[in-house]
């Protein structure tokens, strides 16, 4: 058969319903497997022909069993008939090898001319059997013995047809019942875990550790990925080019500042030869040049304005 559906899912979509119960219905059979209408109607025939055989068979071993027990339950039954019935049952459940059957003919003989009382109490016993079944059949309101066909009829399509249909049917409904159950206890233990949490450490506690773990995990990913791909992908030519170029500049800036870095000292260690006088006469004459600058530009001033 077909797995359970939940039946939400049905009230969601009427034609998913449609479909899934014509599936179950006309398209495959209880057991799961396809439906083949050929097929089954050659199995219908080999099972009616089973059944045949089968009645045939049981009415046979019913009537020899009856037979064979009928000395010891037909009072009626006069007694030099007791063995005669012995042989003859013997025989026909095939206890007498074909070599002694000659013997037997008078017992045989004898047997069918007394066959109105061995008839008549082997129908008193299978009447008395069938009023056994038929109260076995149904305690509480007993059947007729002319009813009881129908009824085994009725208990054998209940037992392989109707039986079988309602405990799948049984079983959908548990499935989604326990669906539904555990469902509602995984809500409960949510809101229980919830209470403990906010009861312990607070409503935020247990979500701000986990974004923090969160977010440490992801940036260690990130930078597993990165170094993966630097080992992965080697750089590009341009990017190489662009360094290279970038280094000589550096170089040629560095020994720019190399070179007056040298002057620098130079000129430091030729102040500090020239001693404190020659600093302050130095700054003596920066102090004058300073003022015949500003005394030169003020004289360009006035002869550009024409004074």
């Amino acid at each position: 058969m077909l797995p359970p559906v939940d039946p939400a899912i049905f009230q969601q979509n009427p034609n998913f319903e449609i479909l899934y119960k014509d599936l179950c219905t006309r398209k495959i059979n209880t057991d799961g497997s396809t439906r083949d209408t050929k097929k089954q109607r050659i199995h219908d025939e080999i099972r009616r022909n089973l059944t045949t055989s089968r009645t045939h068979l049981s009415t046979s071993q019913i009537l020899l069993r009856t037979l064979s027990d009928l000395p010891s339950r037909a009072a009626t039954l006069p007694p030099d008939l007791h063995s005669v019935i012995e042989l003859v049952t013997a025989q026909l459940n095939g206890h007498v090898p074909p070599s002694d059957r000659p013997i037997l003919a008078g017992d045989i003989e004898y047997f069918l001319s007394a066959i109105a009382p061995i008839s008549i109490a082997l129908s008193t016993q299978l009447t008395l059997l069938a009023s056994h079944i038929c109260k076995i059949a149904d305690p509480i309101k007993r059947p007729n013995v002319e009813d009881l066909l129908h009824k085994a009829e009725e208990l054998h399509r209940a037992s392989n047809v109707d039986l079988p249909n309602d405990l799948a049917e049984e079983k959908v409904s548990l499935a989604n019942t326990a669906y539904r159950v555990l469902d509602v206890h995984r809500q409960v233990l949510e809101t229980a875990i919830r209470i403990l949490e906010q009861t312990m450490h607070g409503s935020l506690a247990r979500s701000a550790k986990a974004k923090a773990e969160y977010l440490h995990a992801r940036a260690s990913l990130v930078g597993v990925q990165a170094r993966l791909h630097t080992l992965t992908h080697p750089p590009p030519s341009e990017f190489l080019a662009a360094l290279k170029n970038y280094k000589a500049s550096q170089g040629s800036t560095e020994a720019a500042l190399k070179d007056r870095e040298a002057l620098a000292r130079t000129a430091l260690d030729l102040y500090e030869k020239a001693g404190e006088k020659a600093i302050q006469d130095i700054a003596k004459r920066a102090e004058y040049l300073r003022k015949e600058i500003e005394r030169m530009n003020e004289e360009v001033e006035k002869l550009e304005r024409g004074e």
